[in-house]
């Protein structure tokens, strides 16, 4: 449940009952301002909210609209209507998925590279070093686990969805700057230790060095569901392991190839690129599938220029590296 006040000037106080129909509401006066509180269910936010903005293009700027989420409610009449609707194919037909303000409030912590972060990224590229110089699938799979890789793709989709051209430039510097730091770390400490003990190219690094068009359409798709998840709620440390799995090693692949085995460089840094990408492209059209947009139609309007582009330049970086396995086999 979400509770919404709504503080207007007793003038334009006549022009909210109407959007109050069939929602719990209270209307209190407060000498020059009347305040109205009203209850909707979470799945009806989304569609109240749209219907304030747009009665609110009427009235004096000085209206204050907040929405909160109460610790704990009690209203047997909802729960008594929503018994009686929640037939089996209003369920199908139900969007679960959250409100955008509250999936937007997931990915600020993500919009801004901090200290924390690169630490973890620091200490899941050690940790899959280790685990390939060992050829161990398990400790790779630790190194998943921690990688910090789901937040700015998560980031960046959600952030091209609503239009925000700033948040989506920063999204990707974010992303490179992330790949760019496991494979520079990769290389040092590869050239570092093999100044004291000897290195072998294992069967995890081999695997990691051929690249493929079938790589970038399982990125797309693992981009998709990524982002699905995450928008039912599901944790980012669980729907965030297929993100760093495709990114991870093979970025620190990319570096490490460039001391041991410099003819396999270009194929993992083409399966890096090729995941990356595809993830990127995968979540954009979560975002379009789940109808993740904007309330107002003017900012509708500005992101879906804002995500048309992006769509367009992903489609024809997935193109380009798809077709470079093919150039470099013919060749």
């Amino acid at each position: 449940m979400k509770k919404i006040l709504i503080t207007v000037g007793n003038e334009d106080a006549a022009n909210i009952p109407q959007l109050l129909k069939g929602h719990f509401h209270l209307r209190e006066n407060f000498g020059e301002k009347t305040r109205f509180s009203i209850v909707v269910p979470d799945d009806e936010l989304d569609e109240t909210v749209a219907k304030i903005k747009v009665t609110l293009g009427y009235m004096d700027k000085n209206t204050l609209v907040e929405v909160y989420s109460p610790d704990f409610t009690i209203y047997p009449l909802f729960d008594e209507k929503k018994e009686k609707e929640e037939t089996p194919d209003a369920k199908k037909k139900k969007r679960n998925h959250s409100p955008i303000e509250k999936l937007l409030d997931t990915v600020k912590s993500y919009e801004r590279l901090d200290a924390d972060i690169l630490s973890l990224a620091a200490v899941a590229s050690i940790v899959g070093l280790v685990g390939l110089f060992l050829n161990n699938v398990g400790i790779i799979i630790g190194a998943m686990l921690i990688a910090p890789m789901i937040g700015p793709i998560y980031a960046f989709a959600l952030h091209s969805a609503t239009g925000n051209a700033m948040g989506v430039l920063r999204d990707i510097l974010n992303i490179i700057f992330l790949i760019l730091s496991f494979i520079l770390f990769s290389l040092v400490v590869t050239w570092i230790l093999g100044l004291f003990i000897p290195l072998e190219v294992t069967g995890e690094m081999l695997s990691r060095t051929h690249s493929s068009p079938i790589y970038a359409i399982m990125a797309i798709f693992l981009g998709f569901a990524t982002i699905v998840a995450l928008s039912k709620g599901i944790p980012d440390s669980i729907a965030g392991v297929a993100v760093a799995a495709a990114l991870l090693p093979p970025a620190l692949v990319s570096g490490l190839t460039v001391v041991l085995y410099p003819e396999g460089t270009l194929g993992a840094l083409v399966l890096t690129l090729q995941n990356a990408i595809g993830l990127m492209a995968g979540s954009i059209m979560a975002t379009i599938a789940l109808q993740i947009q904007p309330r107002s139609y003017r900012e509708k309007a500005a992101a879906k220029a804002i995500l048309r582009r992006v769509a367009i330049l992903l489609l024809i970086l997935v193109l380009l590296l798809a077709l470079i396995p093919l150039i470099t086999v013919s060749g």
